[in-house]
């Protein structure tokens, strides 16, 4: 009677150890759809959102920007469409620094990395447009080709369509902040959920701009979508 007692609290503690697990995903009916009708299915969503979080990652090299920086990566929050509210990682001259960047609007302001102090840009750098949607990651989506599917991924605790394609890099110009090159191909993976067809990540792999790295690679991940976010200018 001992042993079957200890048995069975094993077995239950084996259950609820299990029922712990909050990186599996729920069961979801995986729907039969081409590459192309996910894209188009998915595509409008980001006009549904009110806000997301993103982080943008690079490796193999930095991307220009304002105040002679070169960015290595960035995340924040986006409200659309034209709030935008960002810290940055970037190298200037052999100093790696941060600093961070607002927009409202059309107007946009950075953080000095040498005195904190905030300064407002040109109009020739607008982070915001990389998601706009006549411009950002929306478009991006729209206008890869080559498309296929490959097996369905967890990403997030997420159960996602892996695709993958490619792009011409003068399309990726907001990503490259201005400076995209015309004629380079780059190779794209998204992942999309299933479930409600809101895009998690994508991974960029190649040179958008000509003075970059062969090598470098860029993922975004977008998450948090319509979470309450407040993006105001500074004073």
């Amino acid at each position: 009677m001992k042993k079957i007692a200890i048995v069975g609290i094993l077995l239950l503690l084996l259950v609820v150890a299990c029922g712990k697990d909050n990186d599996t995903p729920p069961t979801v009916t995986v729907p039969s759809l081409t590459p192309e009708e996910i894209v188009a299915q998915a595509s409008p969503m980001f006009d549904t959102l009110t806000s997301f979080h993103f982080d943008l990652s690079q490796t193999g090299g930095g991307t220009p920007i304002a105040m002679d920086l070169e960015m290595n990566g960035a995340w924040g929050d986006i409200a659309p469409p034209d709030k935008l509210k960002m810290a940055i990682s970037a190298t200037w001259g052999n100093m790696y620094v941060e600093t961070g960047l607002i927009t409202v609007g059309e107007i946009t302001y950075m953080q000095n990395p040498i005195n904190d102090k905030w300064e407002e840009l040109s109009d020739d750098f607008q982070a915001v447009k990389l998601f706009k949607p006549e411009t950002g990651i929306k478009a991006v989506m729209e206008s890869v080709t080559n498309l296929s599917l490959l097996n369905e991924e967890v990403f997030g605790g997420v159960l996602c369509f892996h695709l993958k394609g490619t792009i011409q890099s003068e399309v990726l110009d907001s990503i490259a902040v201005g400076h995209a090159a015309e004629g380079l191909t780059v190779e794209v993976d998204f992942w999309i959920g299933i479930d409600d067809l809101l895009l998690r990540k994508v991974v960029f792999d190649g040179q958008i701009c000509e003075d970059e790295n062969q090598g470098i690679i860029r993922t975004l991940v977008l998450s948090d979508f319509n979470k309450s976010v407040t993006i105001e200018l500074p004073e």
